[in-house]
């Protein structure tokens, strides 16, 4: 009895689905750090950003030897990126010393320059800065998606446990009904035994079924148990431990809903196939980088020299004196890794291309399918309740006929276990309706 008893203490705090969702998307640490996915792309964008971080540069060096001042070079510069390429140049100089390299040496007051390095050949349409930074750009956007997917599959295993509690749940509770009836019958037949009303094996009967719904009774116990913490653990909540869970929550019996309307709009912004659109968009961008390194490389640098003194004169003449001017090429003979990039790039694309048309057929697919399965699975419900209904109906007569003498006590056990076993099925197909559901669910992604 206190096995019963115990299993009887069902509280009438339902836990939902919905609930159960709520709590997992705000507490359960793996949701937690699936929120920080943006975040952590966010970061990864203000880290590339950094090549646009304007660069200022110094240095300081001095020669002393026996109480001789040889030389003293000091040098800084400032360099300022912009989107298009240029780079924007100031610096300063200033030098001293009898040994001084004639090129080194600059006005009392030092030397200031302001001027620009311009990308001439490889690098004028698109850089390595800003093809980084569209990529970044782009991944950054590729983040919720991820985000989503991850979201899915975390739900997926939240729902199927919850299935599996809620079968268990209910399963247990027809096991305990099945006891009770075979124990309330056994006290019958006892007494009608001790009356001359029944034969001992009748009694016998009675005794050994009981016996046996005991022990299914105990296994279907342990599977509520094991079924119950697998569910509990999703839920993070220093309220609720572990050994109160079972005593506190009992599961929802509705249904749950299925995203049928909308479904192919679901695969249609499926994030996997967003995805595979910014993929493409990444591997265009270093299409377009690897095409670019095909062109010679020619930076050309120019620099207005000035005299702090004699700042504001001698403007009208740039390019005849006071200016200091450069120019660089370089260029790969083979331009073997600029080919092999560029062959990769493309080749990427058309994988990718190919990779999203199948996905997006197989989603397609995949749904159609998991919608066949829900449907047959909510007429074999629909059957399965008539023929539960029919089952325990049959057992009413059966029990009346045992009263009345015109049956035997092994016929209405058998009828009592077809029953049963009957709601039990209804509940394994309940459960297995709310998985194929979740999984319907998980494969659109869809967890709002």
């Amino acid at each position: 009895m206190l096995l019963l008893t115990s299993l009887l203490i069902w509280l009438q705090e339902v836990l939902s689905l919905p609930e159960v969702y709520r709590h997992v998307l705000e507490k359960h640490p793996l949701t937690r750090a699936i929120r920080l996915i943006p975040s952590l792309a966010e970061a990864q964008l203000t880290s590339t950003r950094g090549v646009w971080d304007p660069l200022l540069t110094g240095s300081y060096l001095e020669k002393n030897f026996k109480n001789q001042l040889y030389y003293t070079l000091f040098s800084s510069e400032l360099k300022v990126p912009i989107w298009n390429g240029l780079d924007i140049k100031g610096l300063y100089e200033n030098t001293g010393g009898f040994s001084l390299n004639p090129e080194d040496a600059t006005p009392s007051q030092g030397l200031l320059g302001a001027g620009l390095s311009i990308p001439l050949g490889q690098g004028l349409f698109i850089d390595y800065r800003r093809a980084a930074i569209q990529k970044a750009l782009l991944y950054a956007k590729m983040a919720p998606y991820e985000r989503q997917i991850a979201l899915a599959a975390v739900l997926l295993e939240v729902e199927q446990d919850y299935w599996g509690w809620f079968a268990a749940y209910y399963k247990a509770k027809v096991y305990a009904q099945q006891l009770e009836v075979a124990q309330n019958r056994l006290r019958f037949l006892r007494e009608a035994l001790m009356q001359g009303e029944a034969t001992r094996a009748e009694t016998l009967e009675a005794y050994v079924e009981v016996g046996i719904r005991k022990q299914a009774l105990l296994s279907a116990q342990a599977d509520l148990l094991k079924k119950a913490l697998l569910l509990q653990r999703h839920l993070w909540q220093e309220e609720i431990p572990s050994e109160q869970f079972l005593e506190r929550f009992q599961p929802d019996s509705l249904i749950p809903y299925i995203p049928r309307s909308n479904w192919d709009s679901l695969i249609a912004s499926h994030p996997k196939l967003k995805l595979y659109s910014l993929k493409r968009q990444i591997a265009e961008v270093e299409r377009k980088w690897a095409a670019e390194r095909l062109r010679p490389r020619l930076q050309m640098e120019y620099l207005f020299l000035r005299d702090p003194a004699y700042l504001y004169t001698g403007w009208n003449h740039p390019f005849t004196t006071n200016f200091k001017f450069g120019l660089s090429f370089t260029l790969p003979l083979y331009l073997r890794e600029a080919r092999g990039d560029l062959l990769e790039a493309r080749l990427l694309i058309q994988q990718l291309s190919w990779e999203q048309a199948y996905e997006a057929r197989s989603l397609y697919n995949k749904a159609l399918s998991q919608l066949g399965v829900i449907d047959s699975l909510w007429r074999q419900i629909q059957i399965q309740q008539e023929v539960t209904s029919s089952s325990i109906e049959l057992v009413q007569i059966e029990i009346e006929r045992f009263r009345a003498g015109e049956s035997d006590l092994f016929i209405v056990n058998r009828r009592e276990r077809e029953a049963f076993n009957a709601l039990l099925n209804l509940y394994d197909l309940y459960a297995r309706y709310g998985i194929e559901v979740a999984s319907l669910r998980a494969l659109l992604a869809w967890v709002d």
